[in-house]
């Protein structure tokens, strides 16, 4: 039987970043800004809500999510 498997655009690399930077001692807190083009936002909101499972105000622009105590702020640039 084969898996549906979606592919990631973006969360991945930030659960990969989140990873490294909580195993490293010598930082507490992080806070990422990612500036999304205005053309990739909309996809961007969309496999976030599709993997985190949450609903977004698709009129911000802006959106913060936590990922492994790591704070990443999507922007539209």
């Amino acid at each position: 039987m084969e898996q549906n498997q979606k592919q990631s655009k973006i969360l991945e690399d930030c659960a990969e970043i989140a990873q490294s930077l909580k195993s490293n001692p010598y930082i507490n807190t992080t806070q990422i800004i990612i500036n999304i083009p205005t053309n990739k936002f909309e996809e961007i909101l969309t496999e976030i809500e599709e993997f985190v499972r949450i609903r977004v105000d698709r009129r911000q622009n802006k959106l913060s999510i936590d990922i492994n105590e790591v704070e990443f702020i999507f922007t539209k640039d």
